[in-house]
């Protein structure tokens, strides 16, 4: 994510690379999804998020996951979010496209609550969400907090699936565990941790994930 002192500055630069990359993506084919995880060896994981609308993130075993293709990756935490989808984007040329062939920003807690993060401009750039509150907007201090831009991991083809019929304006929930990448050709793809980092570079989630829901608006109200 964007934080503040670089937005404006970076904002250019940006939406002149997401219109290229964007453009080669539209025309690429996707890549065949390299994993295939067994996910009945992998610890447990909350049912839901927090019940203040935050993410669950529960500590587990650490243990290394083959993801295929060179790639694997080192469990960090439990996590589940619930929020709403601002934006979507899918990758199809970048070093990971084959374990991580989708992007989605989400904002949770508050922001998610019908109305509130209409009043924010968001844009899916490269691996990373830009955003910019209107001049009407109403917003907590720590709102930024509640944004979040994630890269999925799918544990297989069946969840893969899942991932991409969601699109922007979807309630979701996405159970999985934030990891540590390694693999050939890429420096260690290191998730977030912490919901306060809205950096550049190190403050997006990095979900292996291996549970989606798409939640109906009864049982957001009930």
């Amino acid at each position: 994510m964007f934080d503040d002192g670089t937005k404006n500055t970076l904002f250019a630069v940006g939406a002149a690379a997401f219109l290229m990359t964007a453009t080669l993506d539209r025309a690429a084919p996707r890549t065949d999804l390299a994993t295939a995880v067994d996910t009945d060896s992998l610890p447990p994981l909350p049912l839901s998020a927090s019940t203040d609308g935050s993410p669950a993130q529960t500590r587990v075993a650490s243990m290394r996951v083959e993801l295929g293709q060179g790639f694997d990756a080192r469990l960090l935490y439990g996590y589940v979010l619930e929020g709403r989808v601002v934006t979507r984007r899918e990758f199809r040329n970048d070093a990971t496209s084959a374990i991580s062939p989708l992007d989605l920003g989400i904002v949770w807690g508050d922001l998610a609550e019908p109305g509130r993060a209409e009043a924010i401009e968001f844009r899916a750039v490269p691996r990373a969400v830009w955003y910019r509150p209107g001049p009407h907007a109403v917003l907590t201090e720590d709102w930024e907090a509640q944004v979040t831009n994630n890269h999925l991991i799918p544990a297989d083809a069946a969840v893969n699936e899942q991932l991409m019929a969601i699109e922007v304006g979807n309630h979701v929930r996405i159970r999985g565990y934030l990891v540590v990448v390694t693999g050939d050709g890429i420096a260690p793809w290191r998730s977030s941790t912490r919901r306060d980092d809205n950096t550049i570079i190190g403050g997006c989630e990095i979900i292996l994930v291996t549970g989606v829901e798409i939640i109906q608006p009864d049982e957001e109200a009930a």
